[in-house]
């Protein structure tokens, strides 16, 4: 992979899903951006009951917090691969991310007409998520060769009748699925639904990275002790939210959504991909390369 994706010099050895997950200490005081989504609680309540004196989190929609780092106000956290790869004053920490090997189950487009004709069709998409946007782009544009009109909305529905299709992501998706799947409107045809991690993987046989943790250079630059520990640490945080700290997850994730446990248990367990491998990174490569090459980047 390019050195634009640069990340820590070395990643921690993998250890068991049972190992105790450590509080580290920290030099200096640091403000760290959190997506508040059902998808990233197996990291987020690990890192709450173990976070650092000197650490503040800062909780928001990867759109929010975006903002935020491209401010100045963030230099560390969560944040889209949009983002990170637009951002060159930024570097990836290696450790975690927010991906799927395939279905991601929370990241939808629903259309009220087949695919191959949204040609001059309005598609609403979210203000929330810059990656699941380009990468609908990308999709649509590579397997098809079509450019439809893409107009940003707040919480763009599935019948809305501005539009001839929608994409929804995070906790908006994964009750709306749920909400017609109860309805059978998918399955009289009403809608045409496509899993954006699904569809990735069929063209190129490659998990698709959504969300990822980064950091701003000079903050690296300034603190690499620090760094270097919340690297670490990161890492192991989503190994304990699947094992410890998983029967929490869970509660919380059915306490937001209202979902039954066995299809929150199938999210976190068979849906959502929480690691980041060479095969993740390739995967990293290849999405900006395809936004580049459809000037999206």
């Amino acid at each position: 992979m390019t050195n634009s994706l640069e990340i820590c010099a070395s990643k921690p050895a993998r250890t068991s899903s049972t190992s105790i997950l450590e509080r580290i200490q920290l030099e200096k005081p640091v403000v760290f951006g959190q997506i508040d989504f059902v998808n990233c609680l197996p990291i987020t309540l690990p890192l709450v009951a173990n976070l650092p004196a000197a650490m503040t989190l800062t909780m928001g929609n990867p759109g929010q917090l975006n903002k935020r780092y491209a401010e100045g106000e963030l230099d560390i956290g969560a944040m889209s691969a949009h983002f990170l790869l637009t951002s060159p004053d930024f570097q990836l920490i290696p450790t975690l991310s927010i991906s799927s090997q395939n279905e991601v189950g929370s990241v939808f487009l629903f259309s009220k007409r087949p695919l191959s004709e949204l040609s001059g069709c309005r598609i609403g998409v979210p203000y929330a998520s810059a990656t699941s946007v380009c990468l609908l782009k990308v999709l649509i544009k590579e397997e098809f060769g079509l450019s439809p009109e893409f107009v940003f909305d707040n919480d763009p529905e599935p019948f809305d009748e501005r539009f001839q299709a929608v994409l929804m992501i995070g906790d908006a998706a994964l009750n709306t699925d749920e909400r017609l799947k109860e309805r059978a409107a998918l399955q009289s045809q009403a809608l045409v639904r496509v899993d954006l991690g699904e569809w990735w993987r069929r063209l190129y046989q490659l998990p698709m990275v959504f969300g990822v943790w980064g950091a701003r250079r000079s903050y690296v630059q300034a603190n690499p002790a620090d760094f270097a520990a919340i690297c670490s640490f990161l890492g192991e945080t989503w190994r304990h939210g699947l094992s410890e700290e998983y029967p929490a997850v869970l509660s919380e994730a059915e306490r937001r959504t209202g979902l039954s446990r066995r299809i929150l248990d199938a999210y976190f367990r068979s849906q959502l991909d929480f690691d980041f491998s060479a095969e993740h990174e390739k995967a990293l490569a290849l999405f900006k390369q395809l936004a580049l090459k459809h000037g999206l980047l």
